[in-house]
């Protein structure tokens, strides 16, 4: 009880206590923080570790259902997506049974899209709400419902849109595959529309901002969907109407140099003059103008293009303003030419961006990691600088800069391409190919040639695993019908990764081999054939079967090299065809022995007269089988003088 009483004292004193400080002092409410939807999520996600094996998240992880191959990677997405289609347009064409709202707020997202028929349904105001969601094709169609009775403002707004989409519908933000698969290869044009030519007429005629604003949108669209003439005349137009423009039309109206003349002095003086109708203005310029003018100083020539560059660097930083990925992708395209110098360009930027994430400012900046990756491969050659980029592309959330499906596989590449040629094959597989392939990247053939061709100077007993390894993931990636790369892996088996008599491998490179085999009678089947057959080829599959005493497989090969030497190409090495010999002679199997020296025979081999001894020597055979052979030697001896083709 005394004890009990003590604590009782002490928690009452010291309470007393803390109720005087707090008295006494003043409660200060944090600064407000704004958050994001998704900052809790995203805390939660970096206590976890990232596992580099594990398939992406749009694919389900199962051993059986996870895509190993770049087409099936497509299929696969691609396919999912296509069901994601399929359920809107289900809810769009039976919207009138998805018309409960039991969410509070409401999400419009999964309601059923409205359809705008009567004028009824529309008014300004929901036009104004349309063109803020960035639908083109409703917002049209409103307008046309108000017989374009509305406000010039709104009227403003809606030219707007239409320059930005190209009177087009954006893709839908939900289907990300098709824009993570989407060939952008394709040159954007600018489509011609009689709403927008007859907005654009009624604008400029509003004067002051209105008209002004019609103008910058107008050049803007038609530089950016490719109409070069077309913006360039309305920039000459709005200069001589004393039209103050934007600063994006301005940005547009640089970049607009390379497509006006292809004289590497008049497009800088585009830049300059542009640069200082801006300064005359009175305008900021910002991260694009700086982008504008250094992508048209890319592609001056290389002694102009240098010096402007450092130019541009120089004078924007005094100006305070920071260079994007785009603005460094643009500095690498002019300084790393084929007939460039030696340049340090790429390291500077690197020790001078490490470690920094980065956020979106221009299109452009997807095409940063491809290219330095590019030159650090192809001009520097540099492992170590690539590891540098490949680290700044894990920072933070800057692998959002790797562009599309096909900026990735570029980027990949590259990467793949400089380790596999610069570091013993024990560190690449484990550093590199084991963490990113397959669920991250899947090696392009020529990827894999490099790959094999740096097995082949490798120490033999470290290969032959790795090369085991490489032979499973080329049939997973659909590499049978690369005849270079199938006649490369199948040569490593048999010469440099040569396993010891009794080791597992010479079942495994006779599974290999037969692999092939089948793959090629199956195509043969469907007359779909892609890879012919060598003759180099066939000798290296039929010696990894007879190695692995699958002496009828081995057989079955040479006899189709003997029947069917019509269809096939080049004849193989007379070093291939006796070690076979040599085999069948060990097994006392004497049928593809009689197939092997005929076929020397039938292309004029000078040593079909050793064979023959070889095998009267070792193999008890019947009367038949000698007089065959004496033929053999016959019709070899007949044919000496003739030159062997």
């Amino acid at each position: 009880a005394l004890s009990s009483s003590l604590v009782s004292t002490r928690l009452q004193s010291s309470l007393a206590g803390n109720a005087t400080a707090t008295s006494s002092s003043t409660i200060q409410i944090p600064i407000y923080k704004e958050r994001k939807p998704t900052d809790v999520l995203r805390a939660l996600e970096g206590t976890i570790k990232r596992d580099p094996t594990a398939p992406h998240y749009k694919y389900i992880d199962d051993p059986y259902l996870i895509p190993v191959s770049q087409s099936t990677k497509r299929s696969y997405a691609l396919a999912k997506e296509a069901g994601r289609k399929a359920a809107m347009w289900i809810r769009q064409e039976l919207s009138y049974l998805f018309d409960h709202r039991v969410m509070d707020p409401v999400i419009e997202s999964f309601l059923p899209k409205i359809e705008y028929t009567s004028k009824d349904q529309v008014s300004e105001e929901v036009l104004k709400k349309v063109i803020k969601d960035a639908n083109p094709s409703d917002a049209l169609t409103i307008y046309k419902l108000l017989e374009e009775q509305v406000s010039v403002e709104t009227k403003s707004e809606l030219f707007q849109l239409l320059c930005y989409y190209n009177n087009e519908e954006p893709l839908s933000e939900e289907l990300m595959a098709n824009k993570w698969f989407k060939n952008d290869s394709k040159t954007p044009s600018w489509k011609p529309c009689s709403e927008t030519d007859k907005l654009f007429a009624f604008l400029k005629e509003q004067g002051g901002k209105i008209a002004a604003d019609a103008y910058s949108a107008m050049i803007c669209g038609n530089a950016k969907y490719m109409n070069a003439e077309r913006a360039w005349q309305l920039s000459e137009e709005a200069d001589r109407l004393n039209i103050p423009l934007t600063i994006e039309a301005y940005n547009y109206i640089i970049s607009l140099a390379t497509a006006i003349t292809d004289n590497g002095s008049e497009r800088k003086k585009i830049v300059l003059n542009t640069m200082k109708k801006i300064k005359e203005l009175g305008l900021e310029p910002n991260i694009g103008t700086l982008n504008s003018a250094l992508k048209v100083t890319s592609r001056m020539n290389r002694n102009n293009a240098e010096e402007f560059c450092r130019l541009l660097f120089g004078e924007f930083k005094s100006i305070g303003i920071e260079p994007s990925l785009a603005s460094y992708y643009y500095a690498l395209k002019t300084f790393y030419r084929k007939d460039s110098p030696a340049c340090s360009l790429l390291r500077e930027i690197m020790n001078k961006i490490k470690n920094k994430a980065f956020v979106a400012q221009s299109k452009a900046d997807t095409l940063f990691f491809p290219f330095a990756m590019d030159v650090a491969a192809n001009i520097i050659i540099d492992p170590e600088l690539g590891d540098q980029i490949h680290k700044l592309l894990l920072t933070g959330d800057n692998y959002n800069f790797i562009g599309n499906n096909f900026g990735e596989n570029i980027y990949y590449r590259h990467y793949f391409m400089l380790q596999a040629q610069n570091c013993p094959i024990d560190a690449f597989m484990n550093n590199y190919y084991d963490v990113i392939v397959p669920n991250i990247y899947v090696p392009e053939p020529m990827v894999m040639n490099a790959i094999l061709s740096t097995l082949e100077f490798s120490d033999p007993d470290i290969s032959r695993e790795y090369l085991a390894r490489i032979w499973s993931h080329m049939v997973q990636f659909e590499h049978l019908e690369r005849k270079n790369l199938v006649s490369k892996a199948l040569n490593l088996m048999r010469v440099h990764c040569k396993p010891d008599k009794n080791s597992p491998f010479n079942a495994i490179f006779a599974d290999a081999a037969w692999t092939v085999w089948k793959y090629v009678l199956l195509q043969q089947e469907r007359r779909i054939q892609t890879l012919n057959w060598e003759g180099r080829i066939l000798g290296d599959m039929a010696i990894l079967c007879l190695r692995a005493d699958e002496v009828d497989n081995s057989a079955t090969i040479v006899t189709y090299l003997l029947e069917k030497q019509s269809s096939t190409i080049g004849v193989p090495d007379f070093e291939q065809l006796d070690i076979l010999l040599d085999g069948f002679i060990m097994k006392c199997f004497a049928p593809p022995t009689m197939d092997l020296v005929a076929y020397c025979a039938e292309n004029d081999f000078p040593e079909v007269p050793g064979m023959v001894e070889k095998i009267e020597s070792n193999l008890s055979l019947t009367e038949w089988q000698h007089n065959r052979l004496r033929s053999f030697v016959d019709a070899n001896e007949g044919s000496k003088k003739k030159p062997r083709i």
